[in-house]
């Protein structure tokens, strides 16, 4: 079979409909008459990496075929084999993406969303992609607010899962334990006398509350503790039988200004690439900013981020002042859940249609779609605020790449 030539007739748009939803598949020219109609859209392109680009018309004119292309050649040499990769489809929107968090044990831990996506309507399965068959079992659910995943659920975690190589693109980040979910209530259990237990706890404490027949109707965390492996919840009873947990887990970027110890650290496989947001301390920091006043600082507002000062260049932010604040607080507002997960697969999933779509704000597009980065070679204590920042997340805090 022979595969026809690149060209610009290859190159194909999409964009947001409100009354039709995500439409795609257009050429340039198509996207160009829709404009004339439709002024200031904002066009949607996949490049050659897979990776999401948002454009306006004049950004659109200037793809070429060089744009389907991938970046780097394709090696087709043997290859290590590397960590699960993680895939959203469905729900009506797109662009969601996250890096997995494996631990020593391949089990899968968390997930850590670095971008939204836009334009859910509904929450998007999201699948385990393990190349070289090593890990299976996991199954994962995603949460959204305002058409944006902001959390994946790992319900199971699997087994087998490779974590990332020492010379693999990576950041540091720490687990803390956020909620503890009911797999199975089981029966018969006596808050009066039984209790429920975490090993290790990590500084982790629980409680719990029964429903009639003593069913464990829900567990609160009063305390969460940091986690690099997966940790056992069982139930201490002579009495009760059959209640399982499963713990959930925030992926902090960045673990200031409450610093961990060195055994607190999970080291991340960075398989969607952060961007530097500026620097902290000396370090690259690749977490959420906010503006007060035309200053930068880490976090996602005003009112969950912190004081900490981002500065545009490393020489700037050892020079600067950073004031240590709590850390953010998740937003439990509007988000939306799904009501079926979806296992570990070996091979690419298969995209659905969206057959509904709802609008949400989008982002800011730019006319190139591959632009030079700039680099300021003066320090700047009063940066000018920055492009779009991806819809939020709803995580915590960024990371400090060296």
């Amino acid at each position: 079979m022979t595969s026809s030539p690149i060209s610009n007739e290859n190159i194909k748009v999409g964009y947001i409909s409100e009354t039709e939803g995500y439409i795609k598949d257009k050429t340039v020219a198509e996207a160009n008459s829709y404009e004339a109609l439709n002024p200031e859209t904002v066009f949607v392109f996949v490049n050659g990496d897979g990776k999401v680009k948002y454009l306006d018309i004049d950004g659109v004119n200037k793809l070429t075929p060089t744009d389907l292309l991938r970046a780097d050649p394709c090696d087709v040499g043997p290859q290590p084999c590397p960590p699960p990769t993680l895939k959203f489809f469905g729900g009506g929107g797109i662009g969601a993406e996250a890096n997995p968090v494996v631990d020593s044990q391949g089990n899968l831990l968390a997930a850590d969303v670095v971008n939204g996506g836009f334009g859910y309507k509904t929450p998007p399965f999201v699948t385990v992609v393990d190349p070289c068959k090593n890990g299976n079992g996991a199954v994962l659910k995603t949460e959204i607010r305002n058409g944006a995943v902001v959390r994946v659920i790992v319900n199971e975690t699997g087994t087998g899962y490779l974590p990332p190589k020492a010379t693999s693109p990576q950041y540091p980040a720490i687990l803390q334990i956020s909620e503890v979910r009911v797999n199975n209530p089981g029966i018969n259990y006596d808050p009066s006398v039984d209790q429920i237990v975490i090993e290790p706890a990590n500084g982790t404490q629980l409680s719990y509350t029964t429903a009639p027949f003593g069913k464990v109707s829900g567990v609160s965390v009063l305390r969460g503790g940091n986690f690099t492996e997966l940790p056992s919840i069982r139930m201490k009873t002579r009495t009760g039988v059959n209640a399982s947990f499963t713990p959930v887990f925030d992926v902090i970027r960045d673990p200031v200004p409450v610093e961990p110890v060195a055994t607190d650290i999970v080291q991340v496989f960075d398989l969607v690439g952060l961007n530097v947001n500026g620097y902290v301390g000396g370090k690259a920091y690749y977490g959420n900013v906010y503006f007060v006043n035309g200053v930068k600082l880490a976090g996602t507002s005003a009112q969950s981020g912190t004081n900490i000062r981002v500065f545009e260049t490393r020489a700037a932010s050892i020079s600067g002042e950073s004031v240590p604040v709590a850390r953010t607080v998740r937003n439990e507002e509007d988000i939306q859940t799904p009501t079926v997960t979806t296992q570990t697969i070996t091979a690419e999933p298969e995209v659905v249609e969206p057959s509904t779509f709802t609008t949400t704000p989008l982002p800011t597009v730019t006319s190139d779609p591959t632009p030079a980065p700039t680099v300021d070679p003066t320090p700047s204590p009063s940066p000018s605020p920055a492009p779009y920042t991806p819809p939020d997340t709803g995580g915590g805090g960024g990371g400090y790449g060296y």
